[in-house]
């Protein structure tokens, strides 16, 4: 059976862009943060959606995609698995000028997205300090499962420094 990321190479472009589902009333994404993983170049991107009048589109106002650096740097969809169980989000208070997000991988920590002079950026304490995310780091070791080994994510403080945190999970008894 052929995976889904190989469609592409059975559709040409046009037709490839014909057989996906289109915001037709979205404007172009504008990027609030990237994913990266230690497994291979690849990354999830995650932006906000903007309605017409440039305010948060209301029923999609952030979208989550890879860039598959690895490969040709194209644009690919996350599965139903991997918006699921990992790399996937949930927004709430939705208006116009912001919302609430929450990483389906890190639930505990609530990202505010939000304009600030006309740019969207998402807010988190990182180390204790009210930051823009710009970049989520994960390490994993492959074992017979795969397991985070630790997370890395960095922003940029309110007035301007660079600031990051590592979050270790606990880990699991070994027999």
């Amino acid at each position: 059976m052929l995976s889904r990321r190989a469609l592409h190479l059975l559709f040409p472009g046009v037709l490839w862009e014909l057989c996906t589902p289109a915001r037709a009333e979205a404007a172009p994404s504008r990027e609030l943060f990237t994913l990266g993983r230690s497994t291979n170049a690849n990354v999830v991107k995650y932006a906000v959606l903007t309605s017409k009048d440039g305010g948060l589109h209301p029923q999609t106002p952030v979208e989550a995609y890879w860039l598959m650096l690895a490969e040709d740097g194209r644009r690919e969809e996350l599965t139903w698995t991997e918006r699921t169980l990992a790399y996937g989000f949930s927004t709430s208070h939705v208006t116009s000028q912001g919302c609430r997000l929450r990483l389906a991988a890190c639930s505990d920590r609530e990202l505010r997205v939000r304009a600030v002079n006309g740019v969207y950026r998402a807010e988190l304490e990182i180390a204790g300090r009210t930051a823009a995310l710009q970049r989520v780091f994960v390490r994993t070791e492959q074992a017979l499962l795969p397991s985070v080994r630790y997370v890395e994510i960095r922003g940029v403080s309110e007035n301007g420094a660079p600031v990051s945190e590592r979050i270790v999970p606990p880990r699991r008894g070994r027999f």
